[in-house]
């Protein structure tokens, strides 16, 4: 919420300040608030299944709105440790980009896509045919099970990697 906080004395100052003007500035809050609630929703469902969790500030800078903060969520469960990072505001055919991948290998990757009114999990699970971009993988609704298994099987990963 404090990147909200952060925007809005620029949007109070006038139409347009420090390259923020009205309407980018509704663009960015839609997009903050958007990612906000992916962050909680991803923190409870992680607290809920005995992961550890931090919210970390991402400065950010977009060619539509400028710089700003986001939220990212470092989740962790024993020695494993995975990041939810947010990417990019938007992206072809997508209101929002956010990555969540194994650290530090940044190797396992999942990324989720904003589009159809609703988040998208892309990930390459085991066994699964293997694509060139992880947006070509299975789709799956971002769901308290499908987030759980992506990070079921990145633990796995890392596990392997030890």
């Amino acid at each position: 919420m404090s990147a909200l906080r952060d925007v809005a004395p620029h949007l109070a100052n006038g139409p347009q300040h420090e390259g923020i003007n009205m309407q980018a500035g509704n663009t960015l809050n839609e997009w903050l608030s958007r990612l906000n609630q992916l962050v909680t929703t991803v923190e409870d469902w992680a607290k809920q299944s005995g992961w550890s969790t931090r919210r970390i500030d991402k400065q950010m800078r977009d060619s539509e709105v400028g710089a700003y903060v986001a939220t990212a969520l470092l989740l962790q469960d024993e020695i494993t440790k995975v990041l939810l990072e947010p990417i990019a505001r938007s992206a072809p055919g997508a209101d929002g980009v956010v990555d969540l991948y194994l650290m530090p290998e940044y190797d396992d990757i999942a990324s989720l896509y904003f589009y159809e009114k609703e988040w998208r999990l892309h990930y390459m699970f085991s066994g699964t045919p293997t694509v060139a971009m992880i947006r070509e993988a299975e789709s799956l609704p971002l769901t308290k099970d499908s987030l759980l298994a992506v990070l079921e099987e990145m633990k796995k990963n890392a596990a392997a990697t030890v």
